[in-house]
């Protein structure tokens, strides 16, 4: 897929998220279109018009597109990386996946990006996120081991323009038995000198150029670097990094391992003197190709603990309120692309095999507006020859982007239409919503 980058960012810098593998199956797309009626278009012949292309089809069906996570790492289990989970949402702009750490019975650190949409502001909304927890294999899940959640809360310091303190979090409805893991406070800067050993762990990809994705949690260890060659070293793609509030790593002199896309909102891990884990950073950005001679960067826990600490003593124990950061939504600008796709998932919902298994399949999108588009589409399959518009956009409801979508799709029988010589007496059947 092509990586999404915000305005401000760079040529190659990109968050570490990635496209959801199947944890939301459930959560059809469709369901969250706000559905309306659309103007009609008229039918034409079979062999007629620019035909849509089986893997145009094939990739709104299958994930093929979707993105990396821990290069170079090796198989890891949930019994050594017990507070890992794996978070998977749908937003307007995507549908998305995300590594994440259990930090108490009911609350998962992540990354800000994981829950605010870079493209629109909007907070991504409770209901259309799942997080699974106690999982090694993101194949085999457990019902009981996928979490609904309550609450979406991103880190109040959120810099979206240069990912500056991007950190979120998301509240369960229900605890949880995973055993959560301590988070690095301000009195343990030494944590962070250049050199120390951090612990990475995600799911997705591992291999950049194969594009294959690992069913098993992958870790792997890698080095802090010293500020000044992290700044030299990423300046090109990223002129933002900021040491008081970011770490970076890179795997040098071998250059083999680097976190990925899907391992955003993952930890670095450091370990204490006594042997325990402690979470130092959360995976934020990096090259977009993910390569491992160039660093990767994290949010420093430390800076970003007494946060996640009030959130934790608010829903564990009853404490005060922490301050609530609820972005302004802006709708963001629908590409052609992704008009395309959702036009695609709302013919397949509505139609199924009639659309799935249609021949000559012809979709046009032409621009109504920065956030909408009109889809015009013809098809055949059986006896029927089908023919109509999708018009998709973009609409703000009560501070959330979400996917709007209506239509007028009509199909005749193609012998009566263009061979009885009596197309007036043919009976035009329309689906609208």
């Amino acid at each position: 897929m092509t990586i999404r980058r915000h305005e401000a960012e760079v040529a190659s810098a990109a968050p570490r998220r990635r496209t959801a593998l199947g944890l939301l199956a459930a959560l059809v797309l469709v369901a969250a279109l706000l559905l309306t009626a659309t103007a009609t278009a008229a039918p034409r012949p079979r062999g007629d018009g620019h035909a849509v292309s089986s893997a145009s089809v094939a990739s709104l069906t299958t994930n093929s597109t979707a993105t990396a996570s821990v290069i170079g790492g090796h198989n890891a289990t949930i019994e050594t990386y017990p507070s890992l989970a794996f978070i998977e949402g749908l937003q307007a702009t995507d549908g998305y996946a995300c590594s994440g750490t259990v930090v108490a019975p009911r609350v998962v650190l992540t990354a800000g990006h994981c829950v605010e949409d870079l493209a629109s502001s909007s907070l991504v909304e409770p209901q259309l996120v799942k997080v699974a927890t106690g999982i090694s294999n993101r194949l085999h899940i457990p019902q009981d081991k996928i979490s609904d959640v309550e609450r979406v809360l991103v880190n109040p310091h959120f810099k979206p323009s240069v990912l500056h303190g991007d950190a979120g979090l998301l509240i369960l409805t229900q605890p949880v038995a995973a055993t959560p893991i301590a988070l690095a406070t301000k009195a343990e800067s030494s944590l962070y000198e250049p050199g120390t050993k951090l612990t990475v762990a995600g799911w997705g990809i591992d291999n950049r150029h194969a594009a294959t994705i690992p069913n098993q949690l992958q870790a792997a260890t890698v080095p802090v670097e010293e500020s000044k060659r992290c700044e030299k070293g990423i300046r090109r793609i990223y002129p933002f990094l900021d040491p008081s509030l970011q770490v970076c790593t890179i795997d040098a002199p071998k250059f083999h391992i680097t976190p990925c896309h899907g391992d955003s909102g993952g930890p670095a891990m450091a370990t204490r003197a006594d042997g325990s884990l402690v979470e130092v950073g959360v995976t934020s950005m990096g090259d977009a190709t993910c390569k491992p001679t160039s660093p990767a960067v994290y949010t420093r826990v430390d800076q970003i603990q007494p946060w996640v600490q009030s959130w934790i003593d608010y829903v564990e124990s009853g404490g005060p309120e922490p301050r609530v950061r609820v972005p302004k939504a802006h709708l963001p600008t629908l590409t052609r692309e992704r008009a395309e796709e959702l036009a695609v998932l709302l013919l397949i919902e509505t139609f199924h095999g009639r659309f799935l298994h249609g021949q000559e399949q012809s979709l046009r999108c032409t621009r109504q507006g920065k956030s909408r588009l009109k889809c015009g589409v013809t098809w055949w399959q059986g006896p029927n020859d089908y023919f109509g518009r999708v018009n998709v956009f973009y609409a703000i409801r009560h501070n959330v982007v979400l996917v709007g979508a209506h239509y007028a799709i009509h199909w005749v029988n193609d012998h009566c239409y263009f061979h009885s010589g009596h197309p007036a007496s043919c009976r035009v059947l329309t689906a609208t919503h």
